[in-house]
């Protein structure tokens, strides 16, 4: 259904956008986007072969792709200055002529390089990408839009990573990052066609440094620093779980590598069934009450690892619940997150993607000392604690529907 898009301060009024091929292109661009930075992370040691590279030398690239993501709030002074259908043209062309240098790295140190500039134009699109959604859909309908978009994020994972296997056998390491840029360039002409359909004017220099002043209004508005404050103690949480649960499974179960891809598989599934669920239930039992009642959850599904740990199946059942409430109760407060500042939301945006970011840096410099130092009930009791802090920040945020 054709869909007028409403102006912000960083967006001039544009034609009608028909939704439904508009969320459908930031969908494929999204997910190309995901694929190439979350698909290589099982395979770096044969990208590292391929060089005759030490892999431990990207036993940081958690912690560095995490990084990546502080510098998405400079996407709002961008996006003031160039209009969004530029600043996505730069984020998007910079991903696929990243994906199309890789076959040219001399080495593997260059590989990485190119791994984080990966990272990079992914910070800078996402905040546009829910800028959109908050400009063109209704409050009332907006989670909705938001889990359809979520989904390029599961995709990435489920579809991404049999196609990056299949590919780094069949022909070489760099093969998929060519299939991920060209499935980029398709997305990105169809986004330009169907959702950032309007040509951007020059724009007056008052209306340049008023937008220049949405990282103020961002940091002012007391329902966006909660929310800042909610998204930086989940993605903690999610982190700590996500690198600890790997070597206590294989030590508890004595599992390897190739069981540990399997489970890894079976918790995207969790990712795919939280989308659905956000697209099926959020706008209708309510955006408060779904990322208050996912989040508590979330908390309680910490202590179910734990308690359910003695056995593979009952640990891996907690372990679904834990992956499906987190991203359940991630993509419900986007909703809330685009109604909180609405005149600067892509700068909103952007402090999300840095303050998640954050969240996953602090994690993967402490969750393997924890985990060493306290186990498994030491790692879930501070995850399960962070998330409870995280329901009574979020208790507190008002938005205007």
């Amino acid at each position: 259904m054709p869909v007028p898009t409403t102006a912000s301060a960083a967006v001039a009024p544009s034609p009608t956008v028909r939704l439904a091929p508009a969320i459908g292109s930031l969908v494929l661009l999204r997910a190309a986007m995901d694929a190439a930075y979350r698909a290589p992370l099982p395979f770096l040691v044969y990208v590292a072969a391929a060089f005759g590279a030490d892999p431990a030398q990207a036993g940081w690239l958690a912690v560095a792709l995490s990084a990546a993501g502080l510098v998405a709030p400079v996407i709002g002074v961008l996006e003031g200055w160039l209009g969004r259908r530029m600043t996505t043209i730069l984020a998007a062309g910079g991903f696929i002529a990243t994906c199309g240098l890789m076959p040219f790295a001399p080495g593997y140190s260059a590989v990485l390089i190119l791994y984080l500039v990966l990272g990079v134009t992914k910070a800078l699109f996402t905040p546009q990408v829910q800028a959109f959604i908050g400009d063109a859909v209704p409050y009332q309908r907006r989670g909705t839009a938001i889990g359809f978009v979520e989904l390029s994020w599961a995709l990435g994972w489920i579809v991404g990573v049999p196609v990056f296997g299949f590919l780094i056998e069949r022909a070489t390491w760099w093969a998929p990052f060519i299939a991920f840029g060209l499935a980029g360039l398709i997305g990105l002409w169809l986004v330009l066609r169907f959702a950032l359909v309007h040509r951007v004017s020059p724009r007056p220099a008052a209306v340049r440094l008023r937008d220049a002043g949405s990282v103020r209004r961002v940091w002012t508005t007391p329902a966006a620093v909660l929310l800042l404050v909610f998204g930086l103690l989940i993605s903690f949480s999610s982190q700590l779980a996500t690198l600890t649960y790997a070597p206590w499974l294989a030590a508890q179960f004595a599992l390897g590598p190739a069981q540990l891809g399997l489970v890894s598989i079976v918790l995207g599934v969790a990712d795919v069934v939280a989308e659905v669920g956000t697209i099926a239930l959020v706008d209708r039992i309510g955006k408060r009450r779904s990322v208050l009642g996912a989040t508590a959850l979330y908390a309680a599904s910490f202590m179910l690892v734990v308690v359910l740990g003695g056995g593979l199946a009952p640990a891996m059942a907690a372990l679904f619940l834990l992956f499906l409430t987190f991203e359940y109760a991630l993509v419900a407060s986007l909703a809330v997150v685009s109604e909180a500042v609405p005149d600067a939301r892509t700068a909103m945006g952007g402090f999300v993607v840095a303050t998640h970011s954050l969240g996953r840096i602090v994690a993967s410099l402490v969750a393997l000392p924890l985990f060493s130092l306290a186990g498994l009930g030491g790692a879930m009791g501070v995850g399960a604690v962070f998330t409870a802090l995280a329901v009574a920040a979020f208790w507190f945020v008002r938005v205007r529907e």
